[in-house]
């Protein structure tokens, strides 16, 4: 059997269920489009609707590859959804087309180092001497230990060790390309 591109696995992630149904219904009121503080703090460079009405036209490859609008800067407040007249289910179209992007590894560099940052101390931001002294200040509870094996067993059963591969693959090159 053939293997899908990421653009053809979200084609029918967004065609053939209830997600699809759900994209449809939009009737580009431009409702999400004015409620999103990621469009209002760019400008409308960062649009919802624009996601909405590419995925409704099939044009998937914009979505994943060109990344135009990028919907990595959606922040998943659910303000767009929450607000929606025709309950269209903007967070979970967002989510996939994160999803395809990701097989596609366009990802930005912000999110695969956190990744590696979860991956390697089992949390995003490791305990530095500062932040434990300021939690005793604070009398805050000392911080439980993580177990970082535990952590590095689930990822490896998720496609954030691909993720995580991928990179290790992306700087290599990189450090190559500079010598």
């Amino acid at each position: 059997m053939e293997k899908l591109s990421p653009s053809a696995i979200l084609r029918e992630d967004l065609s053939e269920n209830e997600l699809g149904i759900s994209l449809r219904v939009c009737y580009n009121c431009s409702t999400c489009s004015t409620i999103c503080p990621v469009a209002l703090e760019t400008g409308g460079k960062y649009n919802p609707r624009t996601i909405i009405q590419l995925a409704n036209f099939g044009m998937q490859e914009k979505l994943v590859e060109d990344l135009m609008p990028n919907v990595w800067d959606c922040t998943m407040c659910e303000l767009c959804q929450e607000e929606c007249p025709q309950n269209v289910n903007l967070h979970e179209t967002f989510i996939v087309v994160k999803n395809a992007a990701a097989l596609s590894h366009n990802i930005p560099t912000s999110y695969t180092s956190e990744t590696k940052q979860v991956y390697e101390n089992g949390k995003a931001v490791p305990l530095q001497p500062a932040i434990i002294k300021r939690r005793e200040q604070l009398g805050l509870p000392e911080s439980y230990n993580i177990d970082v094996k535990e952590i590095q067993t689930l990822m490896d059963m998720t496609p954030a060790k691909t993720i995580l591969i991928y990179e290790e693959k992306r700087e290599a090159t990189e450090t190559q390309e500079e010598k």
